[in-house]
């Protein structure tokens, strides 16, 4: 297996391993803040239902731009997004650091869900055009696993940084975000100069103007020959609800009803991000192996425990069960159930050929709309005092109709296209 694994490192394409380093980065940088958010949002005077709105707001953004991005994906190429990404991100570290009141976090909330699609998605495009099919989902779990390696000090630093600087509290969050702005810019300058352009995917010789006409025929081209993309629509969109409604509440739930502090959230986020280093290449080679949705479904159980744990645990301390098994709707926080997005995404990418990734990619972000009311009956049922189903409720909906629509889809473990 080692012989195995050194052979796939030493016949890396260029591209993938420059994204390697500079999104390992940036994961570390993510990695600072992704606990805090919500919280630093509530310090500064957001309710449950305004927290909720914030995260709609991002999703009415992310749902209008997606088609769009996803056209201009294929047409110039993904570094020149990629970087475009990054520049947002750091506009959004900055805005967050100099908030004085929640409202001022809503342009930071918008281009926060604008950025995320056009970096971490982006870097899997580059990822799945330079493997091969039957090494493609080991590549995606070796990458997660190269960027847990600096993602697993992220939460205990954030924790020194915020009790040195008085706790959870808008003073001692505030200072993680000017780190980002820094680190982000150096992301930015590194990309530039040593990732090669990829070459764009839409015929040349197409005019630069983006007309409705050249928009919708390229979009109705991507669908051609493809029967199962309207599954996928559905998947997406149940995935948008899913991650929307609960994601804001869970750090708010373990500080506030479970009594977690700063340096128990860097414990649990740092358990939750070693167990996923350690399962990402095995899982990819078990992908590569059975099928992607086969070890998909095999996975997935194991997030629907932590969450049912998060919800009885009976002092904050058993929350550390909860970084080890991960919670449904928490992909962030790590955990054994986070490594099922491993082949998720492989079969996701792998449903239309290589040069439709971007439209598919972009088509589907429409979707994240379901995001809007996810959030915002999230905020409502929390402050009505359902915080228990806020939590559950992703599970049920994943149970019942998302696994169900997913196993009738084929896998694409065998499909002949790149």
């Amino acid at each position: 297996m080692s012989n195995g694994i050194s052979r796939f490192i030493k016949n890396l394409d260029r591209r993938f391993k420059v994204m390697l380093i500079a999104v390992g980065l940036y994961n570390w940088i993510r990695g600072l803040t992704s606990q805090y958010d919500q919280l630093y949002a509530v310090a500064l005077g957001a309710n449950p239902i305004e927290l909720g709105s914030l995260t709609g707001i991002g999703g009415v953004a992310n749902s209008m731009i997606s088609a769009p991005t996803g056209w201009l994906i294929d047409k110039y190429g993904v570094k020149r997004m990629i970087i475009f990404g990054l520049i947002l991100s750091a506009v959004v570290s900055g805005i967050y650091g100099c908030a004085v009141d929640w409202w001022f976090l809503i342009p930071a909330i918008i281009l926060a869900q604008i950025c995320m699609r056009m970096i971490l998605p982006l870097t899997d495009i580059i990822f799945v055009e330079t493997t091969k099919l039957e090494e493609r989902a080991l590549a995606m779990g070796f990458s997660r696993t190269i960027w847990a390696i600096p993602s697993v000090f992220a939460p205990m630093t954030a924790a020194v940084i915020i009790d040195r600087f008085g706790g959870i509290n808008v003073q001692g969050i505030q200072p993680l975000y000017y780190i980002q702005l820094v680190s982000t810019a150096f992301v930015i300058l590194f990309i530039i100069f040593v990732l090669e352009p990829q070459q764009a995917r839409l015929v040349a010789n197409r005019s630069k103007s983006v007309s409705r006409t050249i928009l919708i025929e390229d979009f109705k081209e991507m669908f051609k020959g493809e029967r199962w993309l309207k599954h996928w629509i559905i998947i997406m969109s149940l995935q948008a609800f899913i991650m929307s409604i609960s994601a804001p509440f869970i750090p708010l739930w373990m500080v506030s009803v479970k009594g977690a502090d700063s340096y128990l959230l860097g414990i649990i986020g740092t358990v939750g991000t070693v167990m996923s280093a350690l399962l990402q290449i095995p899982t990819g080679r078990l992908a590569d192996k059975i099928g992607r949705k086969k070890s998909f479904l095999l996975l997935c159980p194991f997030s629907y425990l932590g969450t049912i744990l998060l919800i009885l645990a009976p002092s904050s301390e058993y929350l550390i069960a909860v970084g080890i098994l991960g919670a449904t709707g928490a992909m962030m926080m790590g955990g054994i159930g986070s490594v099922s997005f491993i082949p998720f995404i492989t079969m996701f990418w792998e449903s239309v050929p290589a040069d439709r990734r971007g439209r598919w990619f972009g088509f589907t972000g429409i979707f994240s709309i379901f995001a809007v009311p996810a959030s915002i009956i999230g905020g409502f049922m929390w402050q009505a005092g359902l915080m228990e189903f806020v939590l559950i409720f992703p599970v049920v909906i994943e149970v019942l109709i998302m696994i169900p629509m997913l196993s009738m889809i084929p896998d694409t473990l065998g499909r002949s296209k790149p």
